[in-house]
């Protein structure tokens, strides 16, 4: 049992407020840097920011669009940019979850997390979920050739089981 674990080994909570639309990430890890991701297209919509204040804010976005949020360690100065592409057989449920949620705020329900696929000289990463089952890809576009990759993507995005 790990009951008593450190903050440093807490799992961040990834946040969405409706309306107006804000992801907030907290506690922040401060070696850790967050961005976001439009959820449809898997194109990464803004910078990662870096968690030093124990708290990182998207504030002011559009309400019509669905986001996943990012996460990179040991970030640097570089300005990484990353793009997601899910697979097939996958549903966003955001729509579903905010309109059951009375305008409270919301947890995002899944995280999916990089698997070594000995693909990574590519700069493409296995996104996986909690049994180790691949829901994705994620590739990083730039800076290329340092081990700079994403830790793990918050989404709303789930298993489509009615098409198994």
């Amino acid at each position: 049992m790990n009951e008593n674990k450190s903050l440093n080994e807490q799992q961040e909570q990834v946040i969405l407020i409706p309306d107006p639309r804000q992801i907030i990430i907290t506690p922040a890890c401060a070696n850790r840097a967050y961005g976001l991701f439009d959820s449809e297209t898997g194109t990464q919509v803004s910078e990662f920011r870096k968690g030093t204040t124990g708290k990182v804010e998207f504030d002011n976005l559009d309400p019509n669009k669905h986001y996943d949020v990012g996460a990179i360690e040991g970030m640097g100065d570089e300005k990484p940019q990353f793009a997601i592409a899910w697979i097939s057989a996958m549903k966003d449920t955001t729509d579903e979850i905010l309109k059951n949620s009375g305008n409270l705020p919301v947890i995002y329900p899944a995280t999916y997390t990089i698997k070594d696929n000995g693909n990574n000289s590519n700069n493409i990463f296995d996104l996986v979920d909690d049994n180790g089952d691949k829901v994705g890809e994620v590739a990083k576009l730039a800076p290329t050739g340092d081990k700079l990759q994403i830790n793990f993507i918050c989404s709303f995005k789930m298993k489509d089981d009615t098409k198994e």
